[in-house]
């Protein structure tokens, strides 16, 4: 299995193209988001992988990237992207985030926009005082009996009403498949976020959000499109979805990301 050593940290990744992207495609770097894993990006990649190239990282300490103990942040794991794009030598991408992992991305736009085409965020949390409660809530509950409370509401309680039992049995592997110490390192990152300079944000912007997406309400990805500077921005609500939109919308999802990139190429 690839890995990528970034200050310390050995972050497992996958790469459709090792070689570069076909000719005339485009290089997309794929941030997940918490209780998740590079594996929630599979079910959209057919509809990119064959014009473009696509890296998908398990950020540290979810999926095969091992939590050895060291403090993250928003911005740490925005360093962490770079790095995994330096070492393999990719000099601009457009940055995929979903969640925590939208925001994310718009922090790496903000922080390192010579690196960026554009950004799509699926279901991007914007960071506020309430948010920062609900994850504190859901430390003590991991820390007392692990991923199995998580495991056990988050399926049904964060997808939509077209969400099918396949589904949520696939997103509740992927979080039965956390180490509990990095999920709650990384409920930590979310609990202390604080929003990004969306101002300082210039390049495309594609939000993807979920009609019935109770964990980044729509309020809150209306906030993010309307603050940035970008002078191309979309959003995009996907009807009876709710947090899991690769998952539940997998289909729609790829074809969307597809005609963005289009878009900006």
């Amino acid at each position: 299995m690839p890995y990528v050593v970034v200050d310390s940290k050995s972050l497992h990744y996958a790469d459709s193209h090792p070689k570069g992207p076909p000719e005339g495609g485009m290089t997309f770097v794929m941030i997940h988001g918490l209780g998740s894993s590079q594996n929630y990006y599979f079910p959209v990649l057919p509809h990119l992988t064959t014009r473009h190239r696509c890296v998908t990282i398990d950020t540290y300490g979810s999926g095969r990237s091992e939590f050895t103990g060291l403090d993250q942040s928003i911005s740490s794991i925005a360093v962490d992207v770079l790095g995994v794009m330096d070492s393999l030598k990719i000099p601009k991408a457009i940055v995929v985030g979903h969640s925590m992992g939208g925001t994310v991305a718009v922090h790496f736009a903000e922080r390192f926009p010579d690196r960026v085409i554009g950004v799509v965020a699926i279901g991007p949390v914007h960071p506020t005082p309430s948010t920062g409660q609900i994850f504190e809530k859901r430390i003590q509950v991991v820390s007392e009996d692990g991923m199995e409370p998580m495991a056990n509401t988050i399926p049904n309680a964060a997808t939509g009403s077209r969400s099918t039992p396949l589904q949520k049995a696939f997103i509740r592997e992927l979080l039965l498949g956390q180490n509990p110490l990095g999920y709650i390192s990384l409920c930590r990152v979310v609990s202390t976020a604080t929003a990004p300079n969306y101002a300082a944000v210039k390049a495309p912007l594609f939000i993807i959000a979920g009609e019935e997406d109770k964990s980044a309400p729509l309020d809150g990805c209306k906030h993010i499109l309307g603050s940035v500077s970008s002078s191309t921005k979309k959003l995009e609500i996907l009807p009876k979805v709710g947090h899991w939109h690769c998952i539940e919308a997998s289909d729609e999802v790829g074809k969307l990301i597809a005609d963005f990139a289009q878009q900006v190429q």
